[in-house]
């Protein structure tokens, strides 16, 4: 038998039964690595060769969690969770370093609204303690929120957070100062490193609770050429709020886009977006479908982390439907069995999407990393031996 038959059937065995056979070889497979794998060089090594074994070929990095850096930054504070780490560890230089040896692709995922926990401190020179002003505010406590500035601000949020599953304090991006802090954030982080792509993350509202901010009221106001009052005004035009807040929303979307990409030729930016796109525009005002038709996006990244087979493969196949993009599914490693994980990707394979993107490192297992290589991810050309070699270096001087 000719070699190149014995090679493609040694592939077709290596995928199993029911993959559909062998995907392509630019076929995104990537890991979301948390914060957590980034506080130590051990462990950032770690992470990377578990990756490669695993058969991953792109790192999803989060290297801004609460409006800090796990990179070297001028403009945010370095993580509390370095703070035992030589002010020498740049968690994000020794990562790509490690990945490029790998031939694996390194994605910076940035929290760009979320920038703290309600109960933890925040560290010196952090945005939302000396800025509390750009900060979102639930409706229950607009009123007290326009009248109060500073500390009193930050302790009116801390007491009266409205919807339980919110995640901390997020910026407004009605504040047009947080436009300009953000846009200097990212544009600092792709010029300093050799990156292959910028993955948005809560870039999003945390409810439809949200946001009650002077600044939003103002502009709303602003927008309706209207001089009534504050809350009154966005209380009584329920659609026309909710559409201001989206195209709020968008404008940042595309604001930090244009900027990652005018510092980086060729960078991919994507974004991590709630699937339901009806709960995605309403209740979040995160309009990814139209991200995605107007270019602000180059891929898009559902986060289906249900544990129902039969909605996750709806989700994606309705993404793959609305937009015109590459969609990388997300799967929910965290609420799913190894069988399961491996049927996910499958999945989303057989739906069309261009890839997946496994959540998280911090859900792998030795089994998981086993039955991904073995079941899920045959070893084929790495994305960037498929696009070029990549460069060695890792940050820019």
């Amino acid at each position: 038998m000719p070699g190149s038959m014995i090679s493609l059937l040694a592939l077709a065995l290596l995928a199993g039964p029911g993959l559909g056979g062998p995907p392509p070889a630019a076929e995104l497979r990537g890991l979301w690595v948390v914060r957590t794998a980034l506080t130590s060089p051990q462990a950032v090594d770690d992470v990377v060769e578990q990756a490669q074994r695993a058969g991953f070929n792109a790192l999803f990095v989060q290297v801004r969690g609460r409006g800090d850096a796990f990179y070297r930054s001028a403009l945010v504070p370095r993580s509390p969770l370095l703070e035992r780490q030589p002010t020498a560890f740049d968690p994000l230089a020794r990562l790509i370093e490690r990945a490029r040896q790998q031939g694996l692709e390194v994605h910076a995922w940035v929290n760009v609204l979320l920038v703290g926990g309600f109960a933890q401190p925040l560290p010196p020179g952090h945005v939302a303690a000396d800025h509390p002003e750009w900060l979102m505010v639930p409706r229950g406590s607009a009123r007290l929120a326009v009248a109060e500035t500073g500390s009193r601000l930050l302790q009116t949020l801390r007491q009266g957070r409205g919807d339980g599953d919110v995640e901390g304090f997020y910026l407004s991006p009605a504040a047009p100062e947080v436009g300009d802090h953000l846009e200097r954030v990212v544009r600092e982080l792709v010029h300093d490193y050799l990156l292959d792509g910028l993955h948005l993350d809560f870039i999003r509202y945390p409810s439809e609770d949200y946001d009650y901010s002077r600044s939003a009221l103002e502009g709303f106001l602003a927008r309706k050429a209207s001089r009534g009052d504050l809350v009154l005004e966005a209380l009584s035009d329920a659609e026309g709020f909710a559409q201001y807040r989206r195209d709020a929303l968008t404008a940042l979307a595309r604001r930090l886009s244009e900027a990652a990409r005018a510092e980086r030729h060729g960078l991919v930016v994507s974004a991590a977006v709630v699937p339901e796109e009806s709960q995605a525009v309403h209740h979040r005002f995160q309009d990814w479908p139209t991200w995605a038709a107007r270019g602000i996006l180059d891929a898009v990244c559902p986060m289906v982390y249900t544990p129902d087979r039969a909605v996750f493969l709806r989700q994606v196949e309705q993404a793959r439907i609305r937009v015109g993009i590459p969609v990388w599914a997300g799967v929910g490693a965290y609420r799913l069995t190894v069988a399961e994980m491996v049927e996910r990707v499958r999945d989303a394979r057989d739906k069309g999407a261009a890839g997946v993107v496994v959540f998280s490192h911090e859900s792998l297992g030795p089994s998981h990393l086993s039955a991904l290589r073995e079941q899920a991810f045959p070893r084929l050309p790495n994305r960037l031996e498929v696009k070029a070699a990549p460069s060695a270096e890792t940050r820019l001087p």
